[in-house]
């Protein structure tokens, strides 16, 4: 796939078919993921790779209890769209059935540029990202349970001493087509 293609169209997937991951193309996504650039050269990220049915079980249970605290949060955001906070609601605490869900740390939430480091661990979340689609794998980069407090308890259950939770990524086979959304206008200028 060339590379303007898999920026164009990769899309937020939030249902995937049951189907398994392989080792090795789980290997071949999480590769490039970190081989992303990061500030002053640090590597601040780690990745926990959650698959086994009952560590899944287990992130699902948290992340119904995100769901709990980020209703508010929807019902505002898409407060003409019911159906949008139902669906957000069930792909969050379903995982959208999703074979795979990859953990994102910072590992010292003490650096001193932390700023540059959170930076870094999201360039390597994108990479990720592109590097699932090219393989036909989708993806949904999921911020809700660190905005819900739910961080400190993703880090004690799935990465102690591996810093801060970042953000997690759901991974596998898509069972839907997302649309692009519709893009603002007015969001770059050139000088």
């Amino acid at each position: 796939m060339e590379t303007r293609e898999c920026l164009m169209n990769r899309r937020s997937v939030r249902k995937y078919k049951s189907e398994p991951l392989s080792d090795e193309l789980l290997a071949e996504i999480m590769e490039p993921a970190l081989a992303a650039p990061s500030a002053i050269n640090l590597q601040p990220w780690h990745f926990v790779v959650v698959r086994s049915p009952e560590k899944l079980e287990e992130l699902r249970e948290v992340m119904g209890r995100t769901v709990e605290k980020f209703r508010p949060v929807l019902e505002n955001r898409f407060a003409r769209n019911p159906a949008t906070v139902r669906e957000t609601e069930s792909f969050l605490s379903t995982l959208g059935g999703a074979p795979v869900c990859v953990l994102a740390f910072v590992l010292k939430p003490d650096y001193p540029d932390v700023g540059g480091a959170l930076q870094s661990v999201s360039a390597a979340i994108e990479n990720l990202l592109l590097a699932a689609w090219d393989k036909g794998v989708g993806s949904c980069w999921i911020s809700a349970p660190k905005r819900m407090g739910f961080g400190d308890e993703l880090v004690e259950r799935f990465a102690p001493g591996k810093g801060e939770f970042v953000a997690a990524v759901t991974l596998g086979w898509p069972d839907q087509s997302p649309q692009m959304p519709l893009r603002r206008e007015g969001r770059w200028t050139m000088v």
